[in-house]
């Protein structure tokens, strides 16, 4: 019977069975296709916050006045928002996720055309324009991307993976 009344439960009849660590079994071995299929979604959403941060970059460099805090702050919210669309991908919930993936897309447009603007030499208000507009853009993605995750983790959680005993 164990003693209770110890600091650390202790159990005479079973000190091989509990107590003694070489008696455990070894967790089970864990492939790197597993791995690469468990974290997908999260390396997916770190490259597309890498594009979002270039977008970003791109989009700064096109004001006339540049902001260098601008996407040092924001950096957070960068990576939130492709974590997000990472996840939703994953997860194939591309109804949710389109929103956010359409504005994307119109950042990075705005962004090439504010690059095509920079080698024409064009006028610096155009530049703006599209600097301010390709900002806004992403923003947009941004939130979209955080509410669609948020409204499908509610609606429909994830699931924990059965247990591997």
């Amino acid at each position: 019977m164990a003693n209770f009344s110890l600091p650390a439960p202790f159990e005479p009849e079973k000190t091989a069975y509990i107590h003694d660590r070489t008696t455990r079994p070894a967790r089970p071995a864990i492939s790197r296709s597993d791995l690469v299929r468990r974290f997908a979604g999260f390396g997916i959403g770190l490259v597309i916050a890498a594009f979002m941060i270039a977008i970003a970059f791109q989009v700064r460099d096109g004001w006339e006045n540049h902001r260098e805090w601008v996407v040092a702050t924001t950096g957070p919210f960068y990576a939130l928002g492709g974590i997000a669309i990472g996840h939703l991908l994953f997860r194939k919930k591309l109804q949710a996720v389109a929103p956010a993936l359409l504005f994307l897309v119109l950042a990075a447009l705005f962004a090439g055309f504010d690059i095509a603007a920079d080698a024409d030499d064009a006028d610096m208000a155009l530049r703006d324009a599209l600097s301010i507009g390709g900002g806004i853009l992403l923003a947009i993605s941004i939130a979209c991307a955080v509410f669609a995750v948020l409204w499908v983790e509610l609606r429909n959680p994830t699931k924990a993976p059965p247990p591997q005993m």
